[in-house]
């Protein structure tokens, strides 16, 4: 799937090397909240990120005006501080050799500078080269972490790469965690070997169920987003990044992350279900 915000890389920004918006301070946040929020088309016709968001943005957002349009639109407006963005973005952070696709969810400024945007929750979705099927049926839950965030910015946890914080929620074990089975070790794919590990409620689902819990609200469920480099031949060279998050507010309730080798594989492990469990 590719990614228009290259083209806005490429042409405006020399942004080949490192990007990394800065974090918003309490006067972008103030500003927010009078602000339109505008989500940006990604420009790849065959892309149903724009359908996806739009969807999730009517069901889940009601804290901001919002409107949709064009990737030529935003490079006339993202000077506009009073402005707020959701933008599709491919992202290369500080010590990290891969590039990320993130939503990047940030506040208009007045430098031509995507690093200056201050970063008001933006959410990584994937590896660059990743299925975007592969995300596409979290967005409600990603547009409910955004909406969380930028609500209770001193206390919500980023889902910021570079700066992961680990996150072990106690209110998970009183909720059903949801997985997929090919997003797991091979040691702990059924819900018998999971249980050896973490005696609390866990189901093996799929993603439509999953969609359908974050559609419905469920504040009794919680699933797992993972990033990864998804091919075996790229072992040793990536990361695994595990988040659970709440299907009901989008909330993150743990977090971890591992360097993928022949041991510790692209998936959920058993030490994460015992990290968990503690």
């Amino acid at each position: 799937m590719k990614k228009s915000f290259i083209l806005l890389v490429l042409t405006l920004l020399v942004f080949e090397s490192i990007a990394q918006v800065r974090p918003a301070r309490k006067k972008h946040f103030d500003k927010f909240y009078k602000s339109t929020t505008y989500i940006v088309e990604d420009r790849d016709p065959f892309s149903k990120f724009n359908q996806h968001l739009k969807e999730a943005m009517e069901q889940h957002w009601t804290i901001t005006p919002f409107e949709v349009i064009s990737f030529d639109d935003f490079h006339r407006l993202r000077t506009n501080e009073d402005a707020s963005f959701m933008v599709l973005a491919d992202i290369k952070q500080k010590n990290l050799d891969e590039v990320y696709v993130f939503i990047n969810f940030v506040m208009g400024d007045k430098k031509r500078d995507f690093e200056s945007m201050p970063d008001l929750a933006s959410v990584p979705l994937a590896y660059r080269d990743a299925d975007d099927y592969d995300y596409l049926y979290k967005m409600g839950a990603f547009v409910k972490f955004m909406q969380t965030h930028v609500s209770k910015s001193d206390d919500t946890p980023r889902m910021r790469l570079a700066r992961i914080m680990n996150v072990n929620d106690d209110r998970l074990k009183q909720m059903e965690l949801w997985l997929l089975e090919n997003e797991l070790a091979p040691e702990v794919r059924t819900e018998e070997t999971i249980r050896r590990h973490y005696p609390y409620t866990v189901k093996i689902v799929t993603p439509e169920q999953i969609n359908e819990a974050i559609a419905q609200d469920r504040d009794d469920v919680a699933f797992l987003h993972k990033l990864g480099p998804e091919d075996a031949t790229r072992l040793g060279r990536g990361k695994c990044w595990k988040f659970i998050i709440s299907a009901g507010d989008g909330s993150v309730l743990y977090s971890s992350s591992h360097d993928v080798d022949k041991a510790n594989p692209d998936a959920f492990l058993v030490d994460d279900f015992k990290d968990i469990a503690k």
